[in-house]
C-alpha cells in the first residue's frame, strides 16, 4: 500500500494557557495545509484524533467543531478516541479512506488540551482509559500499573535501576534539542536516580508530563504525491491496529511484547520489509520503560536487551535505528489524542531531511512509529518509506 503525505503541521508541546482547543487545532492543520499546498475545500474528510475534551474542555462534538473552524465544512469530519492510541487510530482511517478510493485527499489531525484543569482533576480524566470502576480505585493507577511492569522486568531480566535510567538520558539528550518539547533539559544516569519516585521503581525523569499541542497530516492518492515530484516523496506503506489486555494488574511482559510485535509483524509483510531495513522509529514511552517494551516487540532487540541500545548508543542517531530522535514522550509529553499524530508528523519529517539538525537522522528511508493505549489495550503500528522512484 501507497498513501501519500502530502503536507504536516504541528504546534510545539507545551503548557498553552493563552491558547483554546480550537486554537491548537486550527494552528496544526493551518500548517499542514500550507504545506500540502491546499485550501480548506480540497479537503474531502476529516478524522479528529482527541480523547478527553468533554473532561478537560467541557466541549464536546469535537470533529465537528474542528471541521467548522479549519473550514473544511462541508466535507464530512468525526471524532476518533482509542486511548492514548487516538491519534494513530485517526491516522489509520485516514489511509483506510484513502485506499477504500472514496476520497482524493483527507485531513488527519489529533489534537489535546489537558492543562485547563488542576493536576488531580487531569489524572481522573486520564485514568478513564482504564478500568477506573475496579483497578483506579483499588489504587492501581497508569503509573503504579506500569512500576509493576517495571519491576517484572527487572526481576526477570536482572536489571537495574540505572539500567533501565539509560532510556532517560538519552530521550532527553535529542529532547533538549528539540524545539517543540516541553521538557528541554539533559541529564546523566545519577540525576534521574536522585529524581523523584513516583511508582516505585519509576522516578520523575522516567515519566512524560502533561502537555497541550496538535499535529496534523494531508493525505492524499499515491498518483497526486507522484504527480509532484518537486515535493517530498513520502508515503505511509503500512498501517496495522491491534487490541490487548484491558487490565493493568494482569497484564505480563508477554502481552506488552505481542501488542507490538503482532501488528508489526503485519506491517513489515505489508509494506515489504523487516526490521533490520528501519533506520528511525518513534516509540510510546509516556514512562520510560515502554521504549525498551516497544523496541524488543518491533523486533530490534531481544526480549530483555531493549533498554542495551540506550546504554551502548545502538537507538542513538547513529545507530543501528535511531529511536526516539524528538526526545519521546518522555521529553514531548504525553498530548493523549494528538500523540500518534505527532510521532507520524515527526517521522515524516525525519525522511524527508527536515528535522532540526542535531535531531536528524542521515539519509533516512524508511520509519515507523509504534503508539499503545490504555494499560495495553491498543497497539497502533504505521511504516513510511521515502520512495523517489
Amino acid at each position: 500500500m501507497r498513501v501519500g503525505v502530502l503536507g504536516v503541521g504541528k504546534t510545539p508541546h507545551k503548557i498553552q494557557h493563552n491558547k483554546s482547543l480550537r486554537d491548537l487545532a486550527v494552528e496544526s492543520s493551518g500548517l499542514a495545509l500550507a504545506d500540502a499546498g491546499l485550501e480548506p475545500s480540497d479537503i474531502q474528510a476529516l478524522y479528529v484524533g482527541n480523547v478527553g475534551s468533554v473532561g478537560f474542555n467541557y466541549e464536546n462534538s469535537t470533529g465537528l467543531m474542528v471541521a467548522h473552524h479549519v473550514g473544511v465544512v462541508p466535507a464530512g469530519a468525526v471524532r476518533v478516541e482509542a486511548a492514548c492510541g487516538t491519534g494513530a487510530w485517526a491516522l489509520h482511517l485516514g489511509c483506510v479512506a484513502i485506499l477504500s478510493g472514496l476520497y482524493d485527499t483527507v485531513m488527519v489531525l489529533g489534537v489535546e488540551k489537558m492543562n485547563d484543569l488542576a493536576t488531580v482533576e487531569g489524572t481522573s480524566i486520564i485514568a478513564q482509559a482504564a478500568d477506573s470502576k475496579e483497578e483506579y480505585f483499588s489504587g492501581l493507577t497508569f503509573p503504579s500499573g506500569v512500576a509493576l511492569s517495571a519491576r517484572k522486568y527487572m526481576q526477570t531480566y536482572g536489571l537495574t535501576e540505572e539500567d533501565l535510567a539509560h532510556t532517560s538520558v538519552k530521550n532527553h539528550h535529542y529532547g533538549a534539542r528539540n524545539p517543540y518539547a516541553h521538557l528541554r533539559f539533559e541529564c546523566t544516569v545519577e540525576e534521574v536516580m536522585r529524581s523523584a519516585k513516583v511508582a516505585d521503581p519509576l522516578k520523575l525523569y522516567e515519566v512524560c508530563p502533561m502537555t497541550d499541542a496538535s499535529s496534523a497530516l494531508v493525505l492524499c492518492r499515491e498518483e497526486i504525491l507522484r504527480d509532484q515530484p518537486d515535493k517530498p516523496q513520502v508515503y505511509v506503506t503500512a498501517t496495522q491496529m491491534a487490541t490487548g489486555t484491558w487490565y493493568a494488574a494482569t497484564d505480563t511482559l508477554e502481552d506488552a511484547h505481542a501488542l507490538f510485535a503482532r501488528p508489526a509483524e503485519r506491517a513489515y509483510a505489508m509494506a515489504g520489509i523487516t526490521a533490520d531495513d528501519v533506520d528511525v522509529a518513534e516509540i510510546y514511552n509516556s514512562f520510560a520503560i515502554q521504549e525498551p517494551l516497544g523496541i524488543e516487540g518491533l523486533g530490534f532487540a531481544e526480549p530483555g536487551r531493549g533498554w542495551a541500545g540506550a546504554a551502548d548508543g545502538s537507538t542513538w542517531i547513529d545507530g543501528k535505528v535511531a529511536v526516539n530522535l524528538s526526545g519521546g514522550l518522555l521529553c514531548k509529553g504525553h498530548p493523549l489524542g494528538a500523540t500518534g499524530a505527532t510521532q507520524a508528523v515527526d517521522i515524516v519529517e525525519q525522511l524527508r531531511g527536515t528535522a532540526p539538525p542535531d535531531m536528524q537522522r542521515k539519509d533516512a528511508e524508511i520509519g515507523i512509529s509504534a503508539c499503545r493505549g490504555g494499560p495495553g489495550a491498543v497497539g497502533a503500528i504505521h511504516l513510511y518509506q521515502r520512495l523517489e522512484d
